[in-house]
């Protein structure tokens, strides 16, 4: 006999519906055999409720087959074998056989339908993240391609600027500092491609040692706090007065969190408020630090926060804002929690409500660090 397929988790009322088409499979079934009686009389007193178990197997999967399996051996038994009202003649070795081999076959029915049912979801699933892959490709060409002609557009325009005026310093500081500011912008989404790239082909490398956290968090404010003067918010932070040690790589881990307070920043309005807290749960079972980042930003639909960690992903109001970028950042920050044996999440109320991200990683008492070669 084979054993019970493993099928995907499947929801109740869907699970009622297959074991009340069993129901129904099953008297059809016994409805065709009455019928067939007077031609075929105690002969194959299973063989037309075998259709009835192919039926339950194929759209139901294993549960729904076997009980579809038993309720057949009661009703051909009781209804096709023999006298009912004697028992003896069910209980007869040749009916007994019959019977055993009817159950043998109808479990065994219902194991390959449930594996069946269980490749068809696995196929279906394959089919949809095989469309969505698609789809982000599409969209990746469309905004690494809208992301690069800005700068170029911008750099095209400074070099003008220097052809037809190379004597007016003034014009020349100016096409200077836009070339710099547009080539770190193409820097940066071109360190953001290697870095996506080095994730997935489980190429990052990370080397694991015990940081301080709230060091870790520091070095990030120092590389946001520029963009953050700029945007003119206000920062309100609890670092606590513990050091918070953490095993993982430093570097990565200040690139996680100066990329969420520079998303933070960009998507929020002039002189808005930050935050930013680390929790140090020492005493909790799971023995973890989480740090949250929360802003009054632009804020998002709650039904795009599950796509927001993906590569190519932009926020809301990323095509319209001048600090945007390829949509890798979160992706980025995503493996490298990952990598460090910790969790990444947001939460927004909806738009114009402001968003939250909670990192949180297991304390350096509890963590085995980070995995030399990152698997993607």
């Amino acid at each position: 006999m084979l054993p019970t397929p493993h099928q995907p988790p499947i929801a109740p009322a869907a699970r009622s519906r297959d074991y009340v088409l069993a129901l129904i499979a099953v008297f059809a079934a016994m409805t065709l055999r009455y019928l067939l009686n007077p031609l075929l009389g105690q002969q194959g007193p299973y063989l037309i409720l075998c259709l009835a178990i192919v039926v339950a197997a194929f759209y139901g999967g294993f549960g729904p087959a076997v009980f579809a399996t038993l309720l057949s051996a009661a009703i051909g038994t009781y209804f096709f074998m023999g006298d009912r009202y004697r028992l003896e003649v069910i209980f007869e070795p040749q009916n007994i056989s019959r019977t055993v081999l009817f159950l043998a076959i109808g479990l065994s029915i219902g194991a390959i339908g449930g594996r069946l049912r269980a490749s068809r979801h696995a196929l279906a699933d394959s089919v949809r993240q095989l469309r969505a892959s698609n789809r982000a490709k599409d969209n990746a060409m469309a905004t690494l391609g809208h992301e690069i002609r800005n700068p170029l557009s911008a750099l095209h325009s400074a070099q003008e600027v220097l052809r037809r005026a190379p004597e007016d310093p003034k014009r020349v500081v100016w096409a200077s500092e836009l070339i710099g500011r547009q080539v770190l912008q193409m820097t940066r989404m071109a360190d953001d491609l290697l870095d996506l790239s080095a994730v997935m082909r489980g190429e990052l490398r990370l080397v694991g040692q015990p940081v301080d956290l709230r060091q870790v968090v520091e070095q990030a404010l120092e590389q946001s706090s520029a963009l953050i003067a700029k945007k003119g918010h206000r920062l309100h932070t609890d670092l606590g007065t513990e050091p918070v040690d953490v095993v993982g790589d430093a570097t990565r881990l200040v690139q996680v969190f100066a990329n969420l307070l520079n998303n933070a920043a960009k998507y929020t309005d002039p002189g808005g408020e930050l935050t930013l807290h680390i929790h140090n749960a020492l005493a909790s079972p799971a023995r973890s630090v989480t740090v949250t980042i929360g802003d009054n930003g632009i804020g998002m639909q709650p039904g795009a926060i599950d796509e927001l960690f993906e590569p190519f992903v932009q926020a809301p109001g990323a095509a319209s804002n001048a600090e945007g970028g390829l949509g890798l950042g979160l992706a980025i920050v995503r493996k490298i929690v990952e990598h460090h044996g910790g969790e990444v999440s947001a939460h927004s109320a909806g738009l114009g409500q402001g968003s939250t991200v909670t990192v949180t990683l297991p304390l350096a008492a509890a963590s085995a660090g980070p995995s030399h070669d990152a698997a993607a």
